[in-house]
């Protein structure tokens, strides 16, 4: 019961009404609607919803206009424009403990963990081309980015962690890690920062970043004790 609460709460959370108008279009920039398979071509003058998904190609952008204010998703990308919101510190909190119960391995009749792992959609654009589950993996991370550049630092830790848990290739980039494990730190989420290092630690590291990663561990867990 808990568990659906949780899930109830952190899609109210995403789920509101949003209208998005096209300033400007750069480009290639596609957008799949809700539920649907193919990509459609996106024009200046269209009006997107919260539920829209949008991806630019090489050498795109595109700007946004929201109630008087404007974001631009520049090349190689895709971000579910649910996300372009500011989400309190409580919210944030909730979503990461949905990540976590939605991380915790299941075990079949006999107790065996079964691979639980959801690789992705497969997305079909204009022109029937398939996009790789990898490359749509790497794009919402870009897109991710830019929602954290843009002021959205909540939001894109949600994106990260939820573009990480289905396309695990996406787990295996040690910068891709750093960036949101830093913007943990600087939100002064210490437990939550102390997870994510230690998970990167699971990576295959070089000597260097292992270090780097260690130092980040023990500065964090220096200033938690001082508390």
């Amino acid at each position: 019961m808990n568990k659906i609460i949780i899930i109830l709460l952190l899609a109210s959370t995403f789920l509101v009404g949003q209208e998005f108008k096209v300033e400007k279009v750069t480009g290639k920039v596609l957008l799949q609607k809700g539920v649907e398979e193919n990509f459609t071509i996106i024009k200046k003058g269209d009006f997107l919803s919260g539920n829209d998904l949008v991806l630019t190609e090489k050498n795109s952008f595109i700007q946004l206009q929201k109630e008087g204010n404007l974001f631009i998703l520049n090349s190689n990308s895709a971000l579910g424009l649910s996300y372009i919101r500011k989400i309190s510190i409580n919210d944030l909190l909730l979503a990461l403990a949905m990540e976590d119960i939605r991380n915790v391995p299941k075990k079949n009749s006999k107790g065996i963990e079964k691979n639980t792992a959801v690789y992705g959609e497969k997305i079909k654009n204009s022109s029937t081309n398939v996009l790789s589950e990898n490359r749509l993996g790497k794009m919402k991370i870009n897109g991710a980015k830019q929602l954290a550049q843009s002021g959205f630092a909540e939001s894109a830790i949600i994106v990260s962690k939820d573009t990480f848990r289905k396309y695990p290739e996406t787990k295996l980039n040690f910068e891709d890690r750093i960036y949101f494990a830093e913007l943990l730190e600087k939100l002064n989420l210490k437990n939550e920062t102390l997870d994510e290092y230690n998970s990167i630690r699971k990576l295959p590291l070089t000597k260097l970043q292992k270090q780097l990663v260690d130092k980040r561990v023990e500065t964090i867990s220096i200033k938690r004790i001082n508390e």
